[in-house]
């Protein structure tokens, strides 16, 4: 699995470097929920009926308006981090998926693999931390953390702190 959700949208949305002007804050904030809703109603609605197939074309337009800019300024990084750590081939890169995909009709396996998942948020013993901060730098490491721990809130997958331990 690689590492950074964000390469996803790198690869698939292919981005003009020149015109590139980043989003912070709340609006990336938002034009990621846009994305986090498509991926919600992905699993809630029929897709092929015509009358549902309405309700997830509104952020499919949002996400639309902002997946470019989202991805600007952090792609050249991310790359360079994800190449050196596809080329370390770790356990522990291999191993990690914060938000695996839930189990179909059994929601009591899913919450248990999700529950796992957030034992090991940063991979087992936080191995993450110690993979980026090796081989990308401590600014990469800082990123990454704040990167998921906003894709967490959204998700709400984890109940985790700012550090992204689980609470005592």
């Amino acid at each position: 699995m690689w590492i950074l959700t964000i390469f996803l949208i790198n690869f698939v949305l292919a981005s003009d470097a020149e015109k590139c002007t980043g989003l912070d804050g709340p609006k990336a904030y938002r034009c990621i929920q846009h994305l986090d809703e498509i991926h919600e109603l992905s699993y809630s609605i029929d897709i092929y009926d015509k009358e549902n197939n309405s309700k997830i074309n509104k952020p499919c337009s949002e996400f639309k308006k902002c997946h470019e800019q989202l991805k600007c300024g952090v792609e050249d990084e991310f790359e360079d981090c994800d190449l050196k750590l596809a080329e370390k081939n770790s356990t522990c890169v291999k191993e990690w998926n914060p938000f695996p995909d839930p189990v179909p009709d059994d929601e009591k396996k899913s919450e248990e693999i999700q529950k796992e998942a957030c034992k090991n948020f940063f991979g087992k013993d936080r191995c993450l931390e110690k993979e980026l901060t090796e081989n990308c730098g401590a600014e990469m490491w800082i990123q990454f953390k704040m990167h998921y721990l906003a894709m967490n809130e959204i998700n709400e997958a984890c109940e985790l702190d700012e550090s992204g331990n689980i609470p005592s």
